[in-house]
Formats: structure tokens, C-alpha cells, sequence
């Protein structure tokens, strides 16, 4: 069997192409989460990205698909950065410098419930050894980024002024749907430099893409502007 490659050399690259910024987003100090976007580029396949399938036993969002990540506790020194490097460890065992590299952060994205997340992303440097935490990880899959992109398993509904929820229901892969499809679509758009072919928000629609011909960059960064912005109703 072929051992893959893991190349570090385009870290730089998508530091641009994703407008990553090398300090991590400011906690709101009320409901804090740190997420890890692992990468794996191998130079010669697609990009892919890793995502977790929660585990049934657990209290919030048993079954769903995400990034390994977590709530910010007091031992992250207020530092969601950390949160989601040891998060990532704790769930599925996986060490910074060791089995990646740390590229940098996106801003932070709002989620249900108010949540905040913060999304620390990171290259994969070498085959790792994954040990799920069983309690809060059902399994784990790759899966290429080219897949959030496609209009084919893409469905979606609007919520709130600008907001729309998006889904991807996959023949090979588990439904993801919500705050981690949309991080997976921006992270697809900036790495990829690609539009998608459906409307990202009400006023980005796939329309107004075209019309203006936008860059992939300036796709993402009008996402940023909205992407932490609290809901009026707490309840999505």
C-alpha cells in the first residue's frame, strides 16, 4: 500500500487564499467554542477536510456531523486556540506539531444557541494515529472539499435577514448541514478559488455572484461580515 504524502509547502498559499489572520478571534466570555479545520493535502488528490460524527450519548446534538472542537474552559487561559487543540486531542487524539501544523484562524462564525465558534485551521504533516473518545465521538471521515461546492446533494432554507442554513445530503458521506457545512463551503471556496452553484446568503446570491463575477476572496469576505453576527431569534 502507498504511503500518502502529506505536503505542508501550500500553508502560505491558503493562508491567503482563506484571509486567515495569525491571532485567533476574541471570546465573547459567555459561550465560547474552539474548532480545528484539519486539512490533508497529499499534492497530487484533492484537498480534503476532516469532520466528526457526534456520538449518540451526547447531550447537545447527538448524531451530527462537525469539527472536532469544543466549549472554552477556564484552563484555555481565555485562548480559543487552545480550545480547539485540545479538543481535538481529547476527541480524536490527535497533537499540534506532531500531527499538524497550525496555519492560522478565521473569524469567528455564530452558531445555534449563540454559540460562538472559532475556527483555528490546520495542516495535516503525517499519518495520524486517531484514538476516539468514544463518549463524544461516534466516527470520523474525510471528505473532499470539492463535495461543498456542488448544488448536486445541496439543499437550503433562509432564516433571519441574511442567514440561510445550509444542507448536503451525501450518497457516500453523513448528512452535515448547518454552521459546520457552511465553514466547509468558505473553507471549499478560498482553497479551491471557486464559487459555489447556489446562493451562499440572501443578499450573496449564486445571481449576484455571477453578475459581479466575483473572486473567491471577496465571496468569503462578505460571509465574514455577517458570520458572527448574533441571531434576533436565539433559537436557531
Amino acid at each position: 500500500m502507498k504511503e500518502p504524502k502529506y505536503l505542508l509547502s501550500r500553508g502560505d498559499e491558503i493562508k491567503k487564499q482563506l484571509d486567515l489572520t495569525d491571532e485567533p478571534s476574541k471570546p465573547q466570555k459567555e459561550q465560547d467554542a474552539g474548532v480545528l479545520i484539519l486539512l490533508h493535502d497529499d499534492g497530487e488528490s484533492e484537498i480534503k477536510v476532516l469532520l466528526c460524527v457526534r456520538s449518540l450519548q451526547m447531550r447537545r446534538h447527538p448524531g451530527e456531523v462537525c469539527f472536532p472542537g469544543g466549549m472554552m474552559d477556564d484552563e484555555d487561559g481565555n485562548d480559543v486556540r487552545r480550545t480547539a487543540i485540545r479538543e481535538a486531542y481529547e476527541e480524536v487524539g490527535i497533537k499540534e506539531t506532531e500531527d499538524y501544523v497550525v496555519l492560522g484562524n478565521l473569524p469567528a462564525f455564530r452558531a445555534r444557541f449563540g454559540i460562538l465558534i472559532h475556527p483555528t485551521v490546520a495542516l495535516l504533516r503525517r499519518r495520524p494515529t486517531f484514538s476516539l473518545s468514544q463518549n463524544e465521538v461516534d466516527s470520523i471521515f474525510w471528505i473532499p472539499l470539492s463535495e461543498f461546492l456542488d448544488s448536486t446533494f445541496h439543499s437550503t432554507f433562509a432564516v433571519e435577514k441574511y442567514y440561510m442554513v445550509h444542507m448536503f445530503q451525501f450518497e457516500e458521506y453523513p448528512l452535515t448541514y448547518g454552521i459546520t457545512a457552511l465553514m466547509c463551503i468558505i473553507v471549499a471556496i478560498g482553497i479551491l478559488e471557486k464559487a459555489p452553484n447556489f446562493s451562499l446568503m440572501s443578499n450573496l446570491t449564486l445571481e449576484i455572484m455571477k453578475e459581479q463575477q466575483l473572486s473567491s476572496l471577496k465571496i468569503i469576505r462578505h460571509v465574514y461580515q455577517f458570520s458572527g453576527n448574533k441571531f434576533q431569534n436565539s433559537k436557531i
